[in-house]
This record gives structure tokens, sequence and C-alpha cells, in this order.
């Protein structure tokens, strides 16, 4: 017989969960997620039977549509918040009694009962069980439907384009909804689960089968104890050593009939399964005991239980005691499981996270790399251009009608002693304007204080050889001359290139002054003394 099964969760971005990527794997195609920058393809996925957009009935009869990656890449758009639900998944089991036809058409029509409800649009993908799976232990009748939802409500726009408004009431807080005169989305999801019973009753009783119902067991009047959920750990734990047991047996060329749990889920579900099985038996032997079995007609028999259903009755009521227990047990597990979830999905969100954060540094990295390259080329274009400027600067030769040439013999000792200063000055006035030019870049210019501190010293040094050759010259009358000459040019270079020298050249060029200064007062004293002799 068919089981009732509709259950919802939302898809949201606070489990590290994307609707792209949701609609990708449960439609089986290959999607561009635009918000994370990535492709998710499942286009390889089997089992996926159909896959199909349904819209609200205003949009579907104004002959509107939407691709489905277009569709879940303005879901994720539309939502701002990085905790935001980005869709509602609704989950369906479908009769296996139906054909798939029949399981289509009713899958498609709950799907657009609730798109025509909320004003959302549906994303319906029928699924079946892969041989796979069934190898490994799965149901081959679970055919399903997992239905995603837009959270907002769909319109066209001014360009006959879909797109996604408010918030559908089915997404609106309890506080909310009671503001608008609305019951808690508790009530609102049992109405969906029991439109589900409604919408699939219509079916199965259309081809005379057996009816679903979405009460629970205890509202039903029965006494069966539901499984818990397995989740996909487990189950997947589950079907591993189901496959792994059932090669071995078949390698071995046993008769295979199945394994014992290997999670604790699974041995709860097993007792469950247990207790209700002898739980029916106990309602039979019931209904032995009453004689509702006996046919009226026929004389009435003493019926007395045989030893073996008397046993069966106590096996019941010694599982009946061992699931007050298991009941613990499974609030424990649940409790577990549910902390190893939470435990994966903040591990997987500090794995996004530190992904991020490596991705920051690298590509702060990156870009702290670009910049000192395109500093390293600034550089070098500036130093290029400095060294042009010096080689132009050091190769530029005095003018022929520098006044002081015209007077002293350049091919002197002295004259060329005087030349060389001279085209020191020189040097030092043109570094002096090239440092001021709008275009010289603070680099540049600490390159052209260097050179100028470099020829500063030279001009100390060869001022102080020039003096020193002066001093060495007999004939009194010539070194009254070139004193003279060089005092006048050494104030000349002082003057003007005091702005130019650091502190510590002025102070050696005032003491180099200073001496060239006093010797020219000891020739003239001298002079003045022979000539009273």
């Amino acid at each position: 017989m068919a089981i009732f099964i509709a259950s919802t969760k939302s898809i949201s971005r606070n489990s590290g969960q994307s609707a792209v990527a949701s609609a990708s794997y449960r439609a089986g195609v290959e999607l561009e997620d635009k918000r994370y920058g990535k492709t998710h393809d499942y286009s390889k996925k089997h089992g996926v039977m159909s896959a199909d957009i349904i819209l609200p009935s205003a949009l579907a009869d104004a002959k509107a549509t939407v691709d489905r990656g277009d569709l879940w890449n303005k879901a994720e758009a539309a939502e701002k918040r990085k905790d935001a639900r980005v869709a509602r998944e609704w989950l369906v089991n479908l009769p296996h009694e139906l054909s798939a036809e029949d399981r289509k058409e009713l899958a498609h029509q709950f799907a657009q009962t609730l798109a025509d409800r909320y004003g959302t649009i549906a994303d319906c993908a029928i699924h079946q069980p892969t041989q796979k799976e069934i190898d490994r232990g799965a149901d081959p009748r679970n055919f399903h439907a997992h239905i995603l939802f837009t959270t907002r409500t769909a319109e066209l726009d001014d360009n006959f384009e879909i797109v996604l408004k408010d918030k559908a009431t089915i997404e609106l807080s309890d506080k909310k909804r009671r503001e608008l005169g609305m019951e808690r989305v508790s009530h609102e999801i049992k109405e969906v689960r029991q439109l589900w019973e409604q919408i699939a009753n219509e079916k199965l009783a259309e081809h005379n089968h057996e009816l679903i119902d979405s009460r629970s067991y205890r509202d039903q009047g029965k006494d069966i104890e539901p499984q818990i959920k397995m989740g996909s750990v487990a189950t997947k734990l589950e079907r591993d050593a189901y496959e792994t047991a059932k090669a071995a047996a078949k390698e071995k060329d046993e008769v295979f009939n199945g394994i014992a749990p290997v999670t604790i889920r699974g041995e709860i579900n097993l007792m469950i399964t247990e207790r209700n099985l002898l739980v029916r038996t106990r309602e039979i032997a019931d209904l032995r005991e009453s004689q509702l079995f006996i046919v009226p007609a026929a004389p009435t028999p003493k019926y007395k239980p045989s030893q073996d259903s008397n046993d069966e009755l106590e096996q019941a009521e010694s599982v009946v005691e061992r699931i007050k227990q298991v009941r613990i047990q499974r609030q424990i597990a649940i409790d577990a499981a549910e902390a190893l979830e939470k435990e994966r999905i903040a591990q997987q969100q500090q794995d996004m996270a530190d992904k991020k954060e490596r991705e920051r540094l690298l590509a702060q990295e990156e870009a702290r790399q670009a910049k000192l390259e395109q500093q390293r080329a600034k550089r070098a274009d500036e130093e290029a251009d400095f060294k042009t400027q010096h080689d132009h600067i050091s190769h530029q030769e005095l003018s022929s009608q520098h006044r002081l040439l015209k007077i002293i013999d350049q091919k002197s000792d002295f004259g060329q002693h005087l030349n060389t200063l001279l085209h020191l000055d020189q040097q030092m006035s043109a570094w002096q304007r090239y440092r001021s030019e709008p275009s010289t870049t603070d680099h540049q210019k600490q390159l052209a204080d260097r050179e100028q501190h470099e020829i500063g010293s030279h001009i100390i040094g060869h001022s102080q050889q020039l003096l020193d050759h002066i001093k060495s010259i007999s004939d009194l009358s010539t070194r009254k001359t070139h004193t003279k000459t060089l005092e006048r040019v050494f104030d000349d270079i002082k003057d003007r290139q005091q702005s130019a020298i650091s502190p510590e050249h002025q102070r050696q060029m005032r003491t180099v002054s200073t001496e060239i200064t006093g010797y020219s007062r000891d020739i003239n004293r001298s002079r003045g003394m022979s000539l009273g002799f």
C-alpha cells in the first residue's frame, strides 16, 4: 500500500546551502551559480525521471517563461541577508501503485496548487530509486518528488520579464502572520500536508487503490510505533554495509538474507519493526480469542491459544517494555546526530570562512605584489631618466666665453684646477635646476641630492688642492694673483650653492674660505713688508 510522506524544509544560506546548487542536484543538470562564481554539474546523476518548471496559473496564462538557471539565480539575488532562506522544498512520496504518467500528473498537480496558493514558482523533480541504490538495500518502490519553491512571489515587470517580489505568506514569521490575522506557520504546514493527502487520495481512488492518511498513527487509533528518521549519514553507512555483505555472500556462493543494522538508528528502527510486528500478532490473537473469525452458522468451538501464540504475546509485551528504553536511546541518538550535523555545518561554514580569508589574503598579496611591480617599473623608469640627465650634466663643457677662462692660462696647472672647479660649480647649478623642475619625482630628487653632496665634497677638495698648489708657487706676484682669483671664485660658489649643500659641507666651505682669505692677507702683508725694506 502507498505510504504518506509530505515534509518540508528551507534551503538556507545559514546552513551553507544555495538555491542554484539545490536545483542543479534535484534536476540533475548543470547550472551556473552567479552569486558564488561557480558551476554546479549534476548532469551525470541517475534516477531523475523528469524536472519541470511550474508557474502560477496567472503567469502561465500570460505565456511567461523562465529558464531554471535564471530562476534560481534571481532567487539568490533577491535575498540580501547572509542567513536568508532562498528556497523551500516539499518532499512527497509518490504511490508506487500508480503508473509513471499518473505519478507525474499527481506531483505536478500538487506543485501547481501550491504555486497558485502562494504565487510562487515551483521546480518539480521526480526521482526513482536507481539499480545501484536497490542493490545497496534501497526500497525499489521509493518513487518521490522534490519540489523546490521560490520564497518570494513572482510577477511580470514592464519588460514582460519574471521578477521576484515580496515574501510568500508561508515564509513570514509567526509574529508577522499574527499581525495579518493568520495562523502559525505550523498550522499552515499541516494544511498543506492535508492538501497532499486529498490530492493523492483522489488519484488513488480513481484507480481503486488503498488511500493514505496524513494523521499520525496515534490519531488513527493504531498502536504502531513510527520509525525514526535515518538521515543521510546513517543511511549511507547501512547501505554500504549491506552492499559489502551482499557482495561477500555472492562471492562465497551463499544465500544472502540481509544483515543486522550497523548504526544506532538502524538498530532502533529494527526494534520498532519487530515491536510493530508482534503487536500486530497480538491483535490477531485477540481477534481469535473474541471469536471474530468464527462463522455464525458453525458450532462455537472452545478456542485455546497455542503455546506458540502465548510465546509471541510474551515477546510482544517484552518488546513494548523495551521500546520505553529504546525511546530514550532514540532521543539520545537523535540529539547526537543533530549535534554531529550542527558540528558538520559549523565546520563547513568555518571552512568556507577560512577559504574566503585565504582568497582575501591571496588577493591582497597579489595586489601588493602588483603594486610593488608597478613601483619597481616606475623606479626603473625614473632611474633611467635620471641616468640620461646625469650623462648630460657630466659631459656638458664649460662655455668658452667664461670670463675667468679668458684671463688665465688654461694649460697651466692652476688653469686646469680652476677649470675643474668651475665645471663642478656648473654641475651643481644644473642639478639644482633639475631638482626644481615640476616633472622631477621625489626619488629623482633624492638621487640629485646624492650627486650634489658628492659634487660639494669635490668642490671643497679641489679648492683645498688649488690653494696648496698656489702655496707651492715661488713667484710672489703669481701667488697673489692666483690667490685673489681663487678667493673670488670660491666665495662666489659658496654664496651661490649654499642652499644646495649639506650643513656639514657649509661648515667645511666656511673653513676653506677662511683659509683662502687668511692666506691672501698673509701674501699682502708679506709684500708690504718687503717693499718697506
